[in-house]
């Protein structure tokens, strides 16, 4: 296995952008690439990715501008670059690693997986580039919230005002209050994860949990604005496969009754391979449960997305 890092600027508006890249020795099955969650940065993932990577797959995956090294400064995390556009941002720089790396492995599937906010940037680019893709996970997924509209409104007239680097810790309160509220009360983002050790070094690392600044906010806004849209959807692919994890008792789907119209959102777009498991006792983020079953099904999924019959994973 080879794993490569690199920093490239973003043709959006320049933001560096730090990519992580794992591949196996032979020739690559299929281009998996990952979008992650809000306040985390990409080497949370590389144990996951070492994992496709044993079983065949290239795994590429960038810190999202404003988190992990994609920044210009510490100052930086939480917020998403130009006035209004950190949203677009995001998907521009999802697509400039895809243009980036498809063209140094012409001809293999592209395969995305999507988690959190990062489940909602990658459905943002299916709805825009699902003729790029040969399938798509969405991981942890964000129930839609009707208060978004009042919630991106609320950042757009602060924004107006100037205010848009302000890290605003009454908006990360409503959001992630809730999140602890709806999981038990297991401690500080113990909605996040079941094991004590993941959530104390998520609590302890500078590079995760960190507030958003309004610019943020508004982004994450966006985000699930587009990716909820009726509208705008290119279709292009509607056979591509879209499947959908998430924990049981991950607040972040916000109910089951939820998770479940996530997926029929997308069925009524015209997408006709959609599929849905919920992982009963799991919360947010089921990929670091400590339940290799999660790993394994991932797996399977994207080897399915590509055609391949099943086979023993190593």
């Amino acid at each position: 296995m080879k794993t490569e890092t690199l920093l490239v600027a973003s043709q959006f508006d320049g933001t560096p952008l730090s990519i992580l890249l794992t591949l196996p020795e032979e020739t690559p099955r299929a281009l998996v690439q990952f979008s992650y969650g809000m306040s985390e940065y990409k080497e949370r993932y590389l144990p996951f990715m070492e994992f496709l990577t044993a079983q065949g797959f290239a795994c590429v995956i960038n810190d999202h501008r404003g988190h992990g090294h994609s920044v210009r400064s510490e100052r930086d995390l939480g917020w998403f670059g130009a006035k209004g556009q950190g949203a677009e941002g995001i998907l521009q720089d999802l697509r400039q690693v895809t243009e980036l790396f498809t063209a140094r492995f012409p001809g293999l599937p592209l395969l995305l997986f999507g988690h959190s906010m990062g489940s909602l940037a990658a459905r943002c680019y299916a709805r825009r580039w699902d003729d790029r893709l040969d399938g798509l996970i969405v991981c942890g997924c964000p129930g839609y919230n009707p208060g978004v509209t009042f919630g991106r409104a609320y950042c757009h007239m602060l924004t107006a005002l100037g205010a848009q680097k302000h890290k605003s810790p009454l908006l990360a309160s409503l959001m992630f209050g809730t999140f602890n509220r709806m999981a038990g009360g297991h401690g500080l983002n113990g909605w996040i994860c079941r094991d004590p050790a993941t959530v104390a070094a998520y609590n302890k690392d500078p590079l995760c949990g960190f507030v958003f600044t309004i610019n943020g906010f508004e982004s994450l806004f966006d985000l699930m604005v587009e990716c909820y849209s009726d509208s705008g959807w290119q279709m292009a692919n509607p056979s591509m496969p879209i499947h959908f994890i998430s924990g049981g008792d991950d607040p972040c789907r916000v109910s089951d009754a939820r998770f479940a119209a996530a997926g029929e959102h997308l069925r009524r777009r015209g997408y006709r391979q959609v599929t849905q498991k919920l992982y009963p006792g799991l919360r947010h983020e089921i990929l670091n449960e400590g339940e290799m079953q999660v790993w394994r099904d991932a797996a399977d999924t994207l080897l399915g997305f590509t055609g391949a019959p099943a086979e023993p994973l190593r």
